[in-house]
């Protein structure tokens, strides 16, 4: 009996075309992981302009000059009290520059609030409310930092929101990772630092404190 010529089988075939295709598949996703991890990992860190300006922003680009404070301990003493305050240069919403610069012979308070915050939004009035009442030293500087922005929380964006609250002190905008925050040792909003003529920390306090509280803790510490 005369043999069946073998069928040659066609795996091979389909086994070379797999793995082209395979190849071809793999090389796909390298390039599209590839073009997500750039983007991932490419800096999105606002920094100001060869000419030192910057655009307008809810957040902006703060360097901090000087050693950060540590931050406030829920009870005790305040390490901090009689330490120099770093300086911090930043800007405004709209891109002017603005800074806090300890020891140039004026005291600051450094009111650090947050657009979402409930308390930041029961505070702002009655720190209108001791403006108004005429009880505000003459040569304390009063600056406000905006921080902790999100635009998924109430009151974005806070450019507006200080408009709305009719804050009258300038506002510094804050950097998206929080720079002057950390430097002043926040623990809390609102949060308030006192600084010296001199430049050193005299008070931080951080919650609400109303009209009363908040005239008392300047007064005592301008004092010292």
């Amino acid at each position: 009996m005369a043999k069946q010529p073998i069928k040659k089988s066609n795996n091979s075939k389909m086994i070379v075309g797999g793995v082209i295709v395979a190849i071809v598949i793999a090389f796909v996703i390298a390039i599209v992981a590839g073009g997500s991890n750039d983007s991932a990992s490419s800096d999105t860190t606002k920094v100001p302009n060869s000419d030192g300006t910057v655009s307008a922003g809810e957040n902006q680009p703060v360097k901090v000059v000087g050693d950060v404070l540590e931050p406030l301990p829920e009870s005790g003493d305040d390490s901090t009290i009689g330490l120099m305050a770093p300086t911090l240069n930043g800007y405004a919403f709209d891109g002017s520059n603005l800074s806090v610069t300890p020891g140039n012979g004026k005291p600051y308070m450094v009111v650090f609030l947050a657009h979402w915050c409930p308390h930041c939004n029961d505070e702002v009035p009655r720190l209108i409310e001791w403006k108004e009442s005429g009880a505000v030293p003459t040569d304390l500087q009063v600056i406000a930092v905006s921080t902790a922005v999100a635009s998924d929380r109430p009151n974005f964006p806070p450019s507006q929101w200080v408009v709305n609250k009719a804050w009258p002190w300038p506002v510094m905008a804050d950097s998206e990772a929080m720079d002057a925050t950390q430097a002043y040792g926040v623990s809390g909003f609102p949060f308030f630092t006192i600084v010296g003529a001199d430049g050193k920390v005299k008070a931080r306090a951080s919650g609400e404190l109303g009209t009363d509280r908040i005239n008392q803790i300047v007064t005592a510490a301008l004092a010292n």
